[in-house]
């Protein structure tokens, strides 16, 4: 398990690095967050409202040391605002336990209660600010990013999940704070092999639609409230129902959206996507571009638009906009940035279809 530290990371969208080794493992073991949360050089990433807090001169998020959170917590124990993330894959870390699990021990903390504004943990010397919105989130490396998507995820669940789903007892946190255990022993829940609550996690497809020679992706406007400024094309999405499997969830989410049969689907990459609990499933779907769309199902969009991969290959290498989107003038077509699973998607496809057209 040591050679974590120098295995290669995963793919480099946002929210998407394994930055941490998460030691699931270890997260039952007292005697590691003992020692773990007494290490000098532990680390806690302050959130307030599950967003974290930025420094102003190098970007990078907020890290306080132990004496930094004491009066946030306490030595020894985990409490219900706290989440162990997972050991920093470093080989210069000091902290070693059981001579073979290194890294420096992280941890996310829930500081809404006691805003760090309002603390003395803000100085002259830390000149760091809340994010407040999603283009801030964009400006996050992604390797904070994706240290903010894992915290973020456990520390909404944590807040949301405050009862048992059986009862209504309360639940307390256990296992550094990435499961729940109702606390009324007498609950149905504590006497059977299912006894925990696990953090949620909700499976959603997003596919890139072409058509059969990759000439064409099917742009999609939604008609939701908040993109009725924004005008923003991308993919079409959905959630994953129960007993369905992800092709099948594709096709019957451009069906429902587009009116339009797919042929064949491919599953290309997955992104978390923490707004709340998402997994993105990136996904590329060929349809025969003759249908004629129909957006009268469940009425979500409000335009469909076919647009010729050798246009959009020029849009996506576009700079993004004052918005976050990547905006082109000609076209008007406000597009997905390169930090989102969408992009990728429209590239992958793009791509394809330069090579087709250069042939063998």
């Amino acid at each position: 398990m040591s050679t974590l530290a120098t295995r290669p990371l995963t793919h480099s969208l946002h929210y998407s690095q394994e930055v941490l080794n998460r030691v699931s493992f270890l997260r039952k073991d007292p005697q590691f967050l003992e020692d773990a949360l007494a290490h000098n050089e532990t680390q806690f990433v302050p959130f307030d409202n599950y967003l974290p807090y930025v420094n102003e001169r190098t970007g990078f998020i907020l890290k306080l040391k132990k004496a930094e959170v004491a009066n946030l917590t306490s030595q020894g124990s985990i409490s219900s605002n706290l989440v162990f993330l997972g050991l920093l894959l470093s080989q210069k870390s000091d902290f070693v336990y059981k001579s073979k699990y290194r890294g420096t021990p992280t941890f996310a903390i829930d500081v809404s209660i006691q805003r760090l504004s309002d603390s003395s943990l803000l100085d002259s010397s830390k000149p760091y600010k809340k994010v407040e919105s999603f283009r801030d989130l964009n400006k996050l490396t992604v390797e904070d990013s994706s240290i903010v998507s894992q915290a973020r995820m456990y520390l909404q669940w944590l807040d949301t999940h405050k009862f048992c789903s059986l009862c209504g007892s309360k639940t307390k946190p256990v296992y550094a704070g990435t499961q729940l255990k109702c606390d009324n022993d007498d609950c149905k829940s504590n006497k059977s092999v299912s006894n925990s609550c696990f953090p949620r996690t909700d499976a959603v497809v997003i596919s890139a639609i072409t058509n059969k020679d990759y000439s064409k992706i099917l742009l999609c406007r939604s008609g939701m409230p908040r993109n009725k400024e924004r005008k923003l094309y991308s993919c079409v999405s959905g959630f994953v129902e129960p007993s369905e499997t992800l092709e099948v969830a594709v096709a019957r989410e451009i069906w429902e959206e587009t009116g339009l049969d797919t042929q064949e689907v491919e599953i290309i990459a997955s992104q978390p996507w923490p707004f709340p609990n998402n997994l993105m499933i990136g996904c590329v779907a060929i349809a025969d571009d003759t249908q004629t769309p129909d957006l009268t199902h469940d009425c979500e969009l409000d335009e469909v638009r076919w647009v010729p991969c050798s246009a959009l290959e020029r849009i996506l290498k576009l700079e993004d906009s004052e918005s976050g989107f990547i905006q082109d003038e000609s076209t008007g077509l406000n597009l997905p940035n390169d930090r989102s699973i969408a992009h990728m998607l429209m590239g992958f496809v793009v791509k394809k279809s330069a090579e087709l057209r250069k042939g063998p």
